[in-house]
């Protein structure tokens, strides 16, 4: 019997080692982040100068979570992640809670791209980006230091990182890998990168799904500030409208105004408690850094709930509850270096000073956030405009277009505008969503009904509409009661 038991372990120890054939492949089983089922994980070995096929090689790390059934469709679900700089083998809890019905059929495939996540990742240490404590200076000198030591320390040409490069790689994986028709999913910039893929590769597209877009006209930290206003005049107005949100703040929107005024050119004195140490830490916080990490907790529908009460203990210099939602965010598990590349070489290098001084006079966050942009960017090499960015970039493949209604970065305009490059797409919104709409609701369905369709035919997405935004905190024992949904 104890022999039989040992050759069983020894058996199920080499199976795990074993390569797995797919294509022209060979695969080994392996596990992904915070994802607890086997998958199948592979790489390509490339040439980092495609144009010039010599030099430096990188690998393309991948994985494969293979279909639940045996019975599968041919072609698998791609999804191409945000950030930019987010590695796609990250998403596979993402991938797990918005996938589930279209994973029962088909493979999904997850592609770390150049530069992020195990593909020769980008990765620069970066300051203490959800910190309020640190002043404007302080970052800029800061930021300037460690893009420097990061660029002595990469092994790459960074300039060969833009996102059509990268999209070369994907499409030799996915042919390697015998997929003759793909599906795409792209989410925020991953819908950038699914629309390029779309028109460099469209004999290989069967269908694209775009969740929170950034199509060629949102040139992202330009139009970041006009966006996250209309997410903040939005939550303004859910405020007002539920009775408890506007009884415990009925001046909310004024003492977030005069708030920011106060700040004047200095700034002001703030003291807040490290939440791990229990020490406090006195210092300057201006108004750049207060409404960027007040952006950013708009990301959140949740966390922007307590938007509310962050500004009405603000209105008594009390930053403690601003301070722990900025530290919330934690690690945005981004390759900088990637975001850099992308961003400076194929968004910021479209920008005019015309564009950017009129940009910026249309809401609270005004240049803070497109000015970390320009400081990092300034320090990081820029990659000629990609020539498919002087295209006219269209594509006749079912797209099903997604978007939030309460998105601070890529609200429904920018699905709009997406649905001019797509010639045959269904843009749906959901009225009471944030960023990517994907993992929310009956969104899983709507997406596997489309995909094994292949079309909109009695796409019924009424049920988009049974979201219900989150409750206000009113104070730190909670959220209210009543919830808004208009």
């Amino acid at each position: 019997m104890k022999i039989y038991f040992f050759l069983a372990i020894a058996i199920l120890l080499t199976s795990q080692y074993m390569a797995v054939p797919m294509g022209d492949m060979e695969l080994k089983h392996c596990h992904i982040k915070d994802y607890s089922q086997e998958v199948l994980c592979g790489s390509l070995t490339v040439f980092e100068n495609r144009a010039l096929a010599s030099g430096r090689q990188i690998e393309i790390k991948f994985a494969v979570i293979p279909s639940v059934t045996e019975a599968k469709d041919e072609d698998p679900l791609v999804m191409f992640a945000g950030g930019p700089g987010q590695g796609a083998r990250d998403m596979g809890p993402f991938a797990r809670m918005a996938f589930s019905e279209i994973h029962e059929t088909r493979d999904i495939i997850l592609i770390d791209q150049r530069g992020m996540g195990a593909s020769n990742g980008l990765v620069c240490e970066e300051p203490e980006a959800n910190s309020i404590t640190l002043s404007e200076e302080e970052i800029e000198i800061l930021t300037t230091k460690l893009l420097k030591e990061c660029l002595e320390e990469l092994d790459a040409d960074v300039t060969l990182y833009t996102q059509d490069i990268a999209n070369q790689d994907i499409h030799d994986i996915l042919v390697k890998l015998g997929y003759k028709k793909v599906n795409l999913y792209g989410v925020s910039w991953g819908t950038r990168s699914a629309l390029l893929y779309a028109n460099q590769f469209p004999e290989q597209v069967r269908t694209i799904i775009m969740d929170g877009n950034a199509p060629i006209a949102n040139k992202v930290p330009l139009y970041a500030t006009e966006d996250a206003e209309k997410a903040m005049e939005a939550l303004f107005n859910d405020c007002a409208a539920n009775a408890e949100c506007h009884k415990a703040f009925p001046n909310l929107e004024q003492d977030f105004n005069d708030i920011l005024t106060s700040f004047g050119e200095e700034g002001k004195e703030a003291t807040v408690k490290d939440a791990n140490t229990g020490k406090a830490e006195t210092f300057i916080l201006k108004r750049s850094i207060f409404v960027n990490a007040l952006r950013n907790i708009l990301y959140s529908p949740k966390l922007s709930r307590l938007i509310p009460m962050v500004i009405e203990q603000a209105k008594n210099d009390d930053y403690q509850t601003l301070a722990g939602l900025t530290a919330a965010f934690g690690d945005t598990g981004m390759a900088i270096g990637a975001t850099l590349t992308i961003l400076c070489s194929e968004d910021l290098a479209r920008m005019s000073d015309s564009d950017i001084a009129i940009e910026m006079k249309k809401g609270f966050v005004g240049d803070s956030f497109i000015d970390s942009f320009k400081q990092s960017c300034a320090q990081w090499p820029q990659a000629p405009l990609p020539a498919i960015y002087h295209q006219n970039l269209t594509s006749d493949a079912p797209t099903l277009i997604l978007s939030g209604a309460i998105d601070p970065v890529t609200p429904p305009r920018w699905g709009d505008k997406m649905a001019e490059h797509m010639t045959n797409s269904l843009h749906l919104i959901a009225p009471n969503t944030g960023h990517n709409v994907a993992p929310r609701g009956c969104a899983s369905e709507l997406m596997a009904q489309f995909v094994k369709q292949g079309n909109f035919d009695e796409l019924d997405s009424s049920c988009l509409n049974d979201l219900k935004r989150p409750s206000f905190f009113i104070d730190g024992n909670g959220p209210a009661r009543s919830v808004s949904n208009d």
